[in-house]
């Protein structure tokens, strides 16, 4: 499912695989000459360079025509001439003919390390006359590398196999007056999104003297307790709401102290005009004046009889398996692996819409009626059942599609209106009612229907939220925002999804997916520091009250190419490392086990969920390596108690919609990798016979 090498070797690394001609060596002489640096410096025009999955043809008049195929296409220019000045020409431009458009064209660039960039993203609506397509490069952060001897702009191509599309007069040149403008507008949105994550980290860190101290969930009553000087308001912030930007207009209850200071309330769970249950609500004091008087609250308690009877689970090991297929019969030969632990990929828009549509069932949720795909439903809870029945322990990755239609309009209310098309997920919508109600009505099905104590649909036992948030341009975007402000919507998503679980499953938990990045920041725009992301959550976290929240962690190799993780350079096993890979993989858990992040004096849960070996070829020395990677990264593991999966990316290899990397211990045709025997073998007395031969082939390759 996951674009790995695009991800990181062609968004990062801008390599490609196999001979791949010059484009200069295929065009004609008129378009040698187009390519060539021009003399004067508004205009610096470019050609097609090396590409991968399309297939380019040249025409005359300095026309293109690309036909996409199969796996991730995309294609660099030619290289860039040295009369571009980064400061002066900030618009990539092109003309396009497209009677069948593309869901987004994504532009990359070079920067000075030798990375590639996200530059901006655009959707290419159909188009049967020649049409101008413009990207802005003004104020990037890295700046192009211009005048590094391969510097190339990179362009991804989102449609459909087959798909054909013209280009033509490809440059780099200046803005015009109406682009200058609309940069300006950029700047402003920017700024202004500044200042709101301003305005969150203030909120969040003031003192305040009132204190909401328990938030206790009946099932029809919610009891809240705290300390307050004088009368105060009672406010109730439904998800949609920012805690810091509520509406303080009409008040639920007024808390009225004891002497002592101390105050009980009690309030209806269920909100009598729009029948919401406010056991997914925040609470906050105000005075008189409609001032803050203490932090917001989330729900802290459950009484008993709320959640279902339901025991926490465990494993014996750590084992794993990551991305499960669709599974229709108990012999399935996952089975043979010996896994206690699987990740399941759940795409939200999939199950559930707010409007009709042929198919779909019409479903009644909190006074309103939504739609649900009962047909994938089933499918999914056949899969479940036949994991929970070999008492293997299921986390959902939840994911919010970021599906557009030629106009770059997002398909669903759930996808964010701030996301950029260049996202393949978005964060949810989480910025008005009627989203956060489709999102909420979402999760509430999920939640009931996979913690039934029948087991008739199933059982999840974790939400991991949602993919690869650091690198939240690409997996989990909201367009361009301050940490901030993005992690105060992501810490929302995984607030209703933790209190959502918590009426029905006791021991319900949420992670957070991150990569295996740490101090190092992925190169591009729309990245965040993972360790600065990490210490930012806790605290937000802990303002308004702590909930049991997890890491679900990626430590792929730091190339995610070569298997040999403990050869892994440039590493350390401090909490300044730039990476954490199998090589230091106890550097995470040590910092998790800090003050600042322990809940109720227990060092927070870690799931590996999604991570492998490579192997480069399927000859028998590099399904070795592979070999050698999965024993060595169980031995590092083992240790680690809080720990408790590995999730292994892959069961079969998917080189085409993976960019060449062969993740699985099963080839593409269904045949047994060497890895296969391997991975049946860890935690069984079969493991020592392939450690010998691991520890053989390390110490014949020194790091």
């Amino acid at each position: 499912m996951w674009q790995f090498f695009v991800r990181r070797n062609v968004m990062d690394r801008a390599t490609w695989d196999g001979p791949l001609p010059p484009m200069t060596r295929l065009l004609p002489a008129f378009l040698l000459f187009v390519l060539s640096p021009v003399g004067h410096a508004t205009e610096v025009p470019l050609g097609p360079g090396p590409h991968r999955d399309l297939q380019i043809q040249a025409e005359p008049d300095t026309v293109f025509q690309v036909t996409l195929g199969k796996g991730n296409p995309h294609f660099w220019t030619t290289v860039v001439p040295a009369s571009y000045q980064v400061d002066q020409q900030t618009v990539f431009a092109l003309e396009y003919f497209a009677p069948v458009g593309l869901d987004a064209v994504v532009l990359r660039y070079r920067v000075s390390d030798g990375s590639m960039a996200v530059a901006e993203s655009r959707p290419l609506p159909l188009s049967e006359t020649w049409q101008p397509l413009a990207f802005d490069l003004s104020g990037l952060d890295p700046r192009p590398a211009a005048g590094h001897p391969e510097m190339r702009f990179h362009l991804e191509l989102r449609g459909g196999t087959g798909t054909r599309i013209g280009f033509r007069r490809m440059m780099l040149r200046e803005a015009k007056a109406e682009e200058k403008r609309l940069a300006t507008n950029r700047e402003l949105v920017r700024t202004s999104r500044e200042a709101e994550g301003a305005v969150i980290l203030s909120d969040l860190r003031s003192p305040f003297a009132e204190h909401i101290e328990t938030v206790q969930v009946g099932e029809r009553e919610i009891t809240l307790t705290g300390k307050a000087t004088a009368p105060m308001k009672l406010i109730g912030i439904p998800p949609e709401c920012r805690s810091d930007a509520a509406s303080r207009k009409q008040a639920v209850a007024e808390a009225a102290p004891e002497a002592s200071g101390h105050f009980v309330l009690k309030v209806p769970r269920i909100e009598p005009s729009g029948l919401r249950d406010r056991a997914l609500w925040r609470w906050r004091l105000c005075d008189a004046t409609g001032h803050w008087t203490s932090a917001a609250r989330w729900p802290s308690h459950w009484d008993p009889g709320v959640a279902r009877p339901l025991p926490r689970l465990s494993a014996p090991h750590q084992k794993g398996l990551g991305g499960i297929p669709s599974l229709s019969r108990p012999d399935h030969e996952i089975f043979d692996l010996g896994i206690r632990h699987a990740t399941m990929n759940v795409v939200i828009q999939t199950l559930i819409r707010d409007t009709p549509a042929t198919g779909w069932t019409p479903w009644l949720f909190e006074g309103r009626t939504f739609f649900l795909n009962e047909k994938l439903l089933q499918s999914h809870d056949r899969t479940l059942r036949l994991l929970t029945s070999r008492e293997i322990i299921v986390s959902v990755i939840l994911l919010v599609g970021n599906g557009r239609d030629a106009a770059g309009k997002p398909h669903s209310l759930l996808t964010h209106p701030e996301a950029d098309a260049r996202g393949v997920y978005s964060m949810p919508n989480l910025t008005g009612e009627d989203p956060a109600r489709l999102y909420g009505a979402a999760l509430h099905l999920l939640a009931e229907r996979w913690s039934r104590i029948d087991g008739s649909c199933g059982r999840v036992s974790n939400w991991i939220l949602h993919n690869e948030i650091d690198q939240g341009a690409t997996w989990t975007n909201m367009g361009a925002q301050p940490l901030a402000r993005y992690l105060e919507t992501y810490l929302r998503s995984a607030r209703l999804m933790y209190h959502t679980a918590r009426l029905f499953d006791p021991g319900a938990r949420v992670f957070i997916s991150l990569t295996h990045h740490w101090t190092q920041k992925s190169s591009g725009s729309g990245t965040y520091v993972v360790r600065d992301l990490l210490d930012l959550f806790a605290e937000m976290a802990r303002a308004e009250g702590d909930f049991e929240w997890g890491v679900a962690y990626h430590p792929y190799p730091k190339d995610l190419r070569n298997p040999d993780a403990w050869k892994d350079p440039g590493l350390s096993d401090d909490f300044n490392t730039p990476y954490i890979t199998p090589k230091n993989i106890a550097v995470l858990p040590a910092y998790l086990a800090q003050p600042a992040f322990l809940y109720q004096g227990t060092p927070r849960a870690i799931l590996l969920s999604e991570q492998g070996f490579n192997t480069p070829t399927l000859s028998p020395e590099d399904q070795l390596r592979q070999v050698a990677g999965l024993i060595y990264v169980f031995r590092q593991i083992r240790p680690l108690k809080t720990i408790e999966a590995f999730q292994m990316h892959r069961y079969q290899d998917m080189p085409l919609q993976e960019g060449g990397l062969r993740l699985g211990i099963v080839t593409e045709n269904g045949d047994h990798k060497l890895g296969w025997e391997a991975y049946r073998a860890i935690g069984t007395d079969r493991e020592d016979g392939f450690g010998k031969i691991v520890d053989d082939l390390m110490k014949q390759e020194k790091p």
